[in-house]
Parts: C-alpha cells; sequence; structure tokens
C-alpha cells in the first residue's frame, strides 16, 4: 500500500511516503509557525526524491489531535486538499497514540503528556503498549508524576530536562495508519475535524 503520512501537531513539521508499505521518506524539521509554506515543500520533495506518481496513492494519513491548534488545522487542510484532488481516503491518526507508539519508548506501561497551553497538558494512559480510554485536556498539577513519562513541550512544567523529548513522527503516523487502515480510513472526509479537545481552555 502506498500512502503519505503527515504530522503537524506541535512547533515540528513532517511528512513521509510508505510505498509497499515501507517508509522510503521521511522529511522533518522544527519549524514553529512555519508549516503552512513548508508543508506544500515537503510533500513535492517526497514525491519528486522517489520518483513516485501521486495517482499512486492509496490514501492521505494525517495526525488528527490533540495538539497546536493552528498546526492540525494546516495538516488536516493540506490532507483533505489532497484527498479531494486525487479522489483517495484520509486515515486519522491520534497524536498520542503517534507518541506513544514512537520507537524511542522502552516502557510498557506510561503516561504520554503533550503541552497545550499555560498549565494544561493533554494526556493518555497506557497499558502493555496499548493505549487506555481517549486523551484527555487537564491540570498539569493533576497528573501522577509517579507514572513513566513519555512527553513533549513539558520541560517547564515538569521543571527537570530528565523527562526525554519525543516529538510526534509523520514516520509513525504512516505506520499506525497502515496498521489501522480499515478500522480507521475515512472514504469521504467532508466533515473531518481535528480532535482539538481543549484548543484554549478548560473549566
Amino acid at each position: 500500500m502506498n500512502i503519505v503520512a503527515i504530522d503537524t501537531s506541535t512547533d515540528w513539521c513532517g511528512a513521509s511516503l510508505f510505498i509497499d508499505g515501507k517508509c522510503k521518506e521521511l522529511i522533518e524539521e522544527h519549524i514553529p509557525k512555519k508549516h503552512s509554506e513548508n508543508l506544500p515543500l515537503f510533500f513535492e520533495s517526497l514525491i519528486k526524491k522517489s520518483d513516485f506518481k501521486k495517482n499512486r496513492l492509496d490514501a492521505i494519513a494525517v495526525s488528527i489531535g490533540p495538539g497546536s491548534f493552528t498546526g492540525l488545522r494546516i495538516g488536516l487542510g493540506f490532507s483533505k486538499g489532497l484527498a479531494y484532488a486525487l479522489n483517495k481516503p484520509i486515515v486519522p491518526v491520534p497524536t498520542l497514540e503517534v507518541m506513544g507508539n514512537h520507537p524511542e519508548v522502552l516502557f510498557n506501561n506510561f503516561l504520554v503528556l503533550l503541552y497545550s497551553h499555560r498549565n494544561i497538558v493533554f494526556s493518555q494512559k497506557f497499558l502493555n503498549k496499548k493505549s487506555q480510554g481517549n486523551p484527555e485536556a487537564c491540570k498539569f498539577d493533576e497528573i501522577d508524576l509517579n507514572n513513566k513519562i513519555v512527553q513533549y513541550g513539558c520541560n517547564n512544567l515538569l521543571g527537570s530536562s530528565l523527562y526525554s523529548e519525543i516529538h510526534p513522527s509523520a514516520e509513525v503516523v504512516g505506520k499506525l495508519a497502515l496498521r489501522n487502515f480499515n478500522l480507521w480510513k475515512i472514504d469521504k472526509p467532508y466533515t473531518l475535524a481535528s480532535n482539538y479537545i481543549s484548543p484554549f481552555e478548560i473549566g
């Protein structure tokens, strides 16, 4: 299966190209507030480097949230444009699943944290490397720090550099999309929206 996978859920911007189920090209850069101008360039570069024809794509995968309000909007908007132009389905991939399935995560039981704003973080538990329930937005002081933690953007709240950061990766987006293709794909993504959960405020 051939897919392009996109992640713009944080201040990183990434795109990957999977051909016959394997990642052939990956571009990822830390480019805060430059996703809209760089994402199309990343996509065209993937296609050009691999000498791949766009109409051979079977689907477009995209990190659907939670995460950066603006970043998610840009990623999904670009993905919808491709889907409409090529008449292909979209596979929305939960962002915290992307973080929890990163190859650098060596724990079995852990908590994924992704910074939202002020003292608000998105969180989700993983047991035996499987996500539990749905991601939530909560106040940082409600987090049980006795858990092993996989996080991005939370160093200031954690007050320590001992918690390594793992940003969502477009390569992992693609792997999860392929693994869950029949379950997650949306053939007509006209009303598909990002999972913002709490883009501005809670409680």
